[in-house]
């Protein structure tokens, strides 16, 4: 879909483009819809629209765009004529509930005027891109700025209200008084601004951050070619079709979502690609211990034959392993995925105990998995530690390392010389106490 207007001479002065794609795209995913604004040459400006609100189904960051426009210029009457080509292209506008732009967009009544039930907000994305770039250009000493960006990455993906109150006291107290209001760092406590994007993992909202990020940086590379507004459009369409159908290259599922429809692959290379999607959304969906988990028994799966019985009510499924190999010299190796990742006995070994009428060895664990041999060893170690500390400068960061080493070993021995029932007393005060400090929307590892 096009619509376009001319100008003297013929020539094209405004331009609005959708493909099939986006408009399917916006179609499935109206209600939260992101406009953001980039500069080109000549006092052109591009305007790209994409669907902001959760979406697992869209593989790389090219898929959220909706639609792309040149108006002729940012006047009101102009910009009302954009986004009235917007909704002509667009039935499902008037379910658009919320409109999340970067600070300053020009003209925002007109948006409004075109989205009449919908709310303008504030974009995160766009708040946290300028705060970034103006903390760059403070010219604040290196670490000063290393430590504000990281606070400002944490932020980002963990918008909780003492995380951006952390964020607000740092600049607060970093950045000379002169300076502070160019930053507007009242943002970072408004509610509003952020209540929907909190709702994101810090996955998601990392994602997010790098889809938007990749989408408005290449396509404001392609506009500030200085092409004409037709090739320009052209060109600004091809990028589309080009990363939307390849997405990340380095991503597994990018792979396969540019191959997943070809036809005449063989049995192997389908099996691959299936497998290579369930690995991807178990690191996708997973806690990383849960996918870790996951993935070591899929890797018996992969090298074994299942048998599938079809029931009324249920599937019997019958796993048929690979043969492994034990090494018989100790009992402590195998070459299973398990063993070999995770350094315990797996089923293979211990049905080796079981038919020879054995137990279990100290010697068949390694160091850390075995029980009541670790406190001395990490007196030693800790000792080791110290004399290498001693001979070190000494410093502050120094100093916190060997405190957490100290702990460390301190809440090791805690957990493990102790009985079952008294573990799980001791494991659940301290997930309290990590929770209570850190705080649940970070998952502690203890």
């Amino acid at each position: 879909l096009v619509a376009y207007e001319l100008g003297t001479g013929g020539s094209m002065a405004s331009i609005s483009f959708q493909s099939a794609a986006m408009s399917g795209v916006f179609a499935r995913l109206p209600r939260v819809l992101l406009v953001h604004r980039a500069g080109g040459p000549a006092g052109r400006v591009l305007y790209i629209f994409l669907v902001a609100g959760p979406a697992p189904t869209l593989r790389g960051g090219m898929t959220r765009v909706v639609h792309l426009a040149v108006p002729r210029d940012e006047s009101a009457g102009s910009l009302a004529r954009m986004y009235g080509a917007f909704r002509d292209f667009n039935p499902a506008w008037a379910e658009t509930r919320l409109l999340l732009v970067g600070p300053g967009l020009p003209q925002l009544p007109a948006l409004a005027q075109a989205f009449p039930t919908a709310e303008v907000q504030l974009s995160v994305f766009h708040l946290c891109k300028r705060l970034q770039q103006q903390i760059q250009q403070l010219a604040l000493e290196g670490h000063v700025e290393h430590l504000i960006l990281a606070t400002l990455s944490d932020t980002m993906c963990a918008a909780t209200e003492s995380s951006r109150r952390k964020m607000h006291d740092l600049l607060r107290d970093l950045v000379t008084p002169d300076l502070l209001p160019q930053l507007h760092i009242r943002w970072l406590l408004d509610d509003e601004v952020w209540a929907t994007h909190r709702e994101r993992t810090w996955g998601e909202s990392s994602n997010y951050f790098r889809d938007l990020e990749m989408v408005t940086q290449g396509l404001s590379q392609v506009f500030s070619a200085g092409l004409s507004l037709e090739s320009c459009i052209t060109s600004l369409a091809q990028h589309y079709q080009n990363l939307q159908s390849s997405l990340d290259p380095s991503s597994p599922a990018a792979k396969l979502e540019a191959t997943e429809n070809s036809e005449g692959d063989s049995e192997e290379e389908i099996n691959r690609r299936t497998e290579e999607r369930i690995k991807q959304s178990l690191s996708d969906i997973c806690t990383e211990p849960a996918a870790r988990l996951c993935l070591s028994e899929f890797a018996v799966v992969q090298k074994s034959v299942q048998l599938i019985g079809t029931g009324e009510d249920a599937l019997s499924i019958q796993v048929l392993e690979d043969a492994h190999t034990v090494e018989l010299k100790g009992l402590s190796s195998c070459t299973c995925h398990f063993n070999q990742v995770f350094q315990l006995p797996c089923r293979h070994i211990l049905a080796v105990l079981n038919s020879d009428r054995k137990t279990l060895q100290p010697e068949m664990l390694s160091r850390q998995w075995q029980k009541g041999s670790d406190a001395h060893q990490a007196g030693r170690d800790s000792a080791y530690g110290l004399l290498e500390v001693l001979k070190s400068s000494w410093n502050e960061s120094l100093d916190k390392s060997l405190v957490v080493s100290f702990l460390t070993a301190e809440i090791s021995r805690l957990l493990t010389h102790c009985s079952g029932e008294e573990f799980e007393h001791r494991y659940r005060t301290l997930r309290e106490l990590a929770d209570s400090w850190i705080g649940p929307y970070v998952e502690v590892k203890l």
